[in-house]
C-alpha cells in the first residue's frame, strides 16, 4: 500500500507503477517548490547567486589525474589506485609519484595539465526535531545547523564507487542559504514531513546538504554523478533539486529498479523541480546523465545547479 502524502506530488510511485504495469514498493516523489508552499520566485531570486560562493571541488581533479596517468601507464595502474586514496585524504602530494610524471611526453603533461575542476561545492548539516503535531496539520520541526566541519565519507556497498568511501571535506555552505532565506527552512520542514509520510512518527532526522554547480564548454561534459548507476548510503534523498539550468543539453535525472536497468523515472527537471526518493537498502538507484554544452545557445558553455540532501532517521 502506498504511504500517504502530505503534498500532491507531480508523480508518486503509484502514478509511476501504473503507467510501468508494475508495483512500486519504495516512494518516488517528484515534486515542485510551489506545491510545498514555497515561493519559487523568492527562492530562486534569493539563492541562485549563493552557489557562486562555493569553492571548486578538487576531488574531482584528483581522481581525473590518476585517470589519465592509468590511461597513459597501465603498468602502474595498482600503485595509482592506491595511491589515489591518499591523495584524496590529503596525506600524499604528486611528488610522491614524480617518477610517473616525469616519464610523460610533452603531449600526455600538456593534457596532464590541463586537468581542472568543472564543480563547486559546499556542504552543510543539520538536525530536525518535531516539535508538535497539531490535528489536521503537517508536522512543526525545530530546524537546527550545525556548523562543525564534516568528514563527508557515503557508507556503500562494494563496487559502488569506491572512492566515494573516503574522507572528503568541502568547503561550509554560506550562512546566507540557511540564515538568510526563510524559504529554504520550509523546504528542510517540508522535506522532513515527507519522510514522516513514509515512516510516521520520525522524532529526528539529520540532513546534509550538498549545494552544487557543474560547468560545461564546447570541449568537456559536467558530470554530477561520475560513478554511475549507485546509491548514496542514506535513508532518503533528494538527488537534486535544480536552481539553475542555462545552456546545456543532457543532466536527465534517471531512478532505476532493483536490477539497476529498468528504468522507473527519466526526466528532465528545471528551476524549483525536485525529485524525492528512498535510498539506503532499498530497490531504488539513481543516476543522472552528463551534461553537455548546448550548441544552440551563445556563449559556449553552460551551468547546473542544485541542491542536494542526503536525509538519516535518527530516532
Amino acid at each position: 500500500m502506498m504511504a500517504k502524502a502530505s503534498f500532491p506530488y507531480v508523480f508518486d510511485e503509484g502514478r509511476i507503477g501504473e503507467r510501468l504495469g508494475i508495483a512500486i514498493q519504495s516512494p518516488i516523489r517528484v515534486f515542485n517548490l510551489s506545491i510545498l508552499g514555497i515561493d519559487t520566485e523568492a527562492f530562486l531570486r534569493t539563492l541562485v547567486p549563493t552557489f557562486s560562493l562555493g569553492a571548486w571541488d578538487e576531488y574531482d581533479v584528483k581522481r581525473n589525474q590518476m585517470r589519465f596517468l592509468q590511461k597513459c601507464r597501465p603498468e602502474a595502474e595498482k600503485r595509482l589506485q592506491s595511491f589515489l586514496a591518499d591523495y584524496y585524504e590529503g596525506r600524499v602530494w604528486l611528488d610522491a609519484i614524480a617518477e610517473i610524471i616525469q616519464s610523460l611526453s610533452s603531449e600526455e603533461r600538456w593534457q596532464f595539465e590541463r586537468i581542472h575542476p568543472y564543480r563547486k561545492r559546499s556542504i552543510a548539516r543539520f538536525t530536525l526535531e518535531r516539535e508538535h503535531t497539531r490535528e489536521g496539520s503537517l508536522p512543526d520541526w525545530k530546524i537546527t545547523r550545525l556548523w562543525d566541519e564534516i568528514d563527508f565519507m557515503q557508507q556503500l556497498s562494494t563496487g559502488s564507487g569506491e572512492y566515494r568511501k573516503w574522507r572528503r571535506r568541502f568547503r561550509q555552505m554560506p550562512a546566507v542559504v540557511s540564515e538568510g532565506c526563510y524559504e529554504f527552512k520550509v523546504l528542510l520542514g517540508a522535506l522532513a514531513t515527507m519522510v514522516d509520510d513514509c515512516q510516521p512518527g520520525v522524532a529526528k532526522l539529520s540532513i546534509i546538504v550538498h549545494q552544487v554547480s557543474i560547468f560545461v564548454d564546447g570541449t568537456e561534459e559536467g558530470d554530477n554523478a561520475p560513478e554511475g548507476i549507485h546509491q548514496d548510503g542514506s535513508d532518503y534523498i533528494v538527488s537534486a533539486l535544480v536552481t539553475e539550468r542555462d545552456g546545456i543539453i543532457g543532466a536527465e535525472s534517471v531512478v532505476y529498479g532493483p536490477d539497476k536497468a529498468t528504468e522507473y523515472l527519466r526526466m528532465t527537471l528545471y528551476p524549483g523541480q525536485g525529485i524525492f526518493q528512498s535510498d539506503a537498502g532499498t530497490d531504488l538507484w539513481h543516476d543522472v546523465t552528463p551534461a553537455r554544452d548546448d550548441p544552440a545557445t551563445l556563449p559556449t558553455f553552460g551551468k547546473r545547479s542544485i541542491f542536494g540532501f542526503d536525509i538519516r532517521v535518527v530516532s
